[in-house]
């Protein structure tokens, strides 16, 4: 009968073992999920900040552009001028922004905004 104690014991001392060493598996998984939604948010953060980097990018031709055209003006007049006659006030042609949304949507924006702001 002793021997069948010590058997019982000695399989309990190994379940006993088993499962502390199936909760430390649990806590670790827990972790690792915790992590993995971690850098998951981290990398969606990191998507949206190339999307607005590829934004600005994408618009920085244009922008480079408007410059030379605006610039295009300030070359001639020194192209075209002797070194005596050059202009020291010479300045590129102004850039100005122009809306290209008609009116009627502008105030059709404005009242959609008044009515989701509660005014």
């Amino acid at each position: 009968m002793t021997r069948q104690n010590t058997a019982i014991y000695q399989k309990i001392a190994e379940k006993r073992a088993n499962l502390e060493l199936l909760r430390e598996f649990r806590s670790l998984t827990d972790e690792l999920a915790n992590e993995l939604e971690q850098i998951g948010d981290q990398l969606e953060t990191m998507k949206d900040g190339t999307s607005s980097v590829a934004l600005i990018l994408s618009n920085w031709q244009r922008v480079i552009q408007s410059i030379s055209l605006a610039s295009l003006s300030l070359l001639k007049s020194t192209n075209t001028a002797t070194n005596e006659e050059v202009d020291q006030d010479a300045y590129p042609e102004p850039l100005i922004r122009i809306n290209l949304q008609d009116e009627n949507e502008d105030e059709q924006e404005s009242e959609s905004n008044d009515e989701l702001n509660g005014r």
